[in-house]
């Protein structure tokens, strides 16, 4: 009897530490409507609006050059990744862009932006505060599904994936400190879906357990691999 216990105990534990090692994700495809864990980074109304409709987060600002975030999660959380899928689908004026933030301490002007510039088919890397922008090319297209990815390191590495191709990858050797997640919409209107975060420090949370499956006409595919190509 105390073998068998002690079995148990000792499970337990492994258990525990895993969870403590892989930490766990924090979820929201956008189906129920609900957007109290989301919020506008410095609003300005009359500009920049987000909503949710038809199973899709909905971005729009059309005041170049402003960006508009929207953001979710807690400013402890740090070294995370973030995965959705979007798509482009007004743009009026030059340089629509769409991505990511990470890191995002909000007025202290302290975040990582992951960023698509459809016109140029330019994806970028960049840190503000006191850091520069990475360029790589990835050619995209206006009303297409894409998935794309950001994550941050513990050892400063920085990746961003579009479609499972590494486009862009940097090592910053100051990480920025930790801070919310959030997307980013830039001189367009785009729709944003099955968003996710995991991180060793983010709880098992969000509005969404796990994901249905999506259709495979809504997705673009592209397998390749690039290396890292800078450093801020």
């Amino acid at each position: 009897m105390k073998n068998s216990t002690v079995s148990i105990i000792c499970v337990c534990v492994v258990m525990c530490l895993m969870n403590s090692a892989f930490g766990g994700t924090w979820r929201d495809d956008f189906e129920d409507d609900k957007t109290n864990e989301w919020e506008i980074f410095n609003l300005v109304r009359q500009h920049e609006k987000w909503w949710t409709a038809d199973g899709v987060a909905v971005g729009e600002i059309f005041e170049d050059p402003f960006l508009s975030l929207w953001r979710t999660g807690e400013i402890e959380w740090e070294y995370y990744k973030v995965s959705c899928r979007v798509k482009l689908v007004v743009d009026r004026i030059q340089a629509p862009t769409v991505g990511l933030t990470l890191h995002d301490r909000g007025d202290e002007g302290s975040r990582y932006l992951f960023l698509i510039d459809f016109e140029s088919n330019i994806a970028t890397i960049s840190k503000e505060l006191g850091g520069g922008v990475l360029p790589g090319w990835y050619e995209v297209e206006k009303d297409t599904w894409y998935d794309i990815s950001a994550q941050v390191y513990d050892d400063g590495s920085l990746d961003f994936l579009i479609n499972d191709t590494l486009v862009v990858g940097a090592y910053d050797p100051e990480p920025l400190d930790g801070g919310l997640a959030g997307l980013v919409v830039q001189n367009a209107q785009a729709y944003f879906d099955n968003v996710e975060i995991s991180g060793e420090n983010i709880d098992d949370g969000g509005p969404t357990k796990s994901f249905a499956v999506e259709p495979q006409q809504k997705l673009t595919t592209t397998w390749g691999n690039l290396k890292r190509n800078g450093d801020f």
